[in-house]
């Protein structure tokens, strides 16, 4: 029990600015985290829906959605963000796969990660400006069903990418999480995903987490054709793409 706890405890101070441990979790506990990334976005989607309707009794929803995304980025602490930045920076480079690890290594922000980084927050502001209320019966708290699973299913993307796939580098964030073993990891993510989406949209959301598989595998494979793996900053643009695909759909789904 005590080893599961660590293990949350290691995935919450990984993904999130929230620290309830003092970070020096064993090797063992980083690698059975990978599990637990679902229940930390649940954690975010809890906090962000929370936060989305307190703010819907004092401000506009232009502003509401500007001060939910300035929340969700302070909450992550940026991490899928630089990760996004750094991957847009070397893909769209058009340069062999040294030159593109290179880049992605690299501290100094390009032209193309900004713009990048810039076209997502404009999309995820937007999408999140027109998002209709919506009501979550967890509780009867008034909800946004769309806010609570989004952080939850962009989550888990990652942990497919993070348990399927080899790993790109000889060393980094992959050699952490074991990157390309673990799959009852993965098994124990998804049945944590399907159970919460259920529980926050009923099959809606179990759709959702197919859709998400699909967009998950479809990156990870184009990126192990160029890269030969994937690495830190891959996994969290997954994260990014997810979140602005998950509420992208929302407004197209036929259910």
């Amino acid at each position: 029990m005590k080893g599961q706890l660590n293990a949350f405890l290691a995935a919450l101070q990984f993904l999130t600015r929230i620290r309830l441990s003092s970070g020096d979790n064993p090797p063992e506990a980083w690698q059975r985290s990978v599990a637990y990334f679902p229940l930390v976005g649940l954690l975010l989607g809890l906090i962000l829906a929370g936060a989305w309707q307190a703010l819907s009794y004092l401000v506009p929803a232009s502003a509401r959605a500007g001060l939910v995304l300035a929340l969700a980025v302070f909450l992550s602490g940026g991490l899928h963000l630089d990760g996004f930045i750094d991957s847009m920076d070397g893909l769209f480079s058009g340069r062999e796969r040294e030159r593109i690890l290179a880049i992605m290594k690299d501290s100094h922000v390009g032209a193309h990660g900004v713009t990048a980084v810039v076209t997502l927050l404009v999309l995820k502001y937007s999408l999140l400006a027109a998002l209709p209320p919506g009501h979550l019966w967890l509780g009867s708290l008034p909800l946004s069903p769309s806010l609570v699973l989004m952080p939850v299913l962009s989550r888990w993307a990652m942990v497919p990418a993070l348990t399927c796939f080899p790993y790109a580098r000889k060393e980094g964030l992959g050699t952490l999480f074991q990157a390309g073993r673990g799959r009852r990891s993965l098994v124990t993510a998804t049945l944590i995903t399907a159970l919460l989406g259920w529980l926050i949209m009923g099959p809606a959301g179990l759709v959702y987490l197919l859709l998400v598989a699909l967009v998950s595998l479809g990156w990870c494979n184009w990126i192990r054709r160029l890269l030969g793996g994937l690495t830190g900053d891959t996994y969290g643009a997954l994260a990014e793409i997810t979140e602005v695909f998950i509420l992208a759909a929302y407004f197209f789904r036929p259910w």
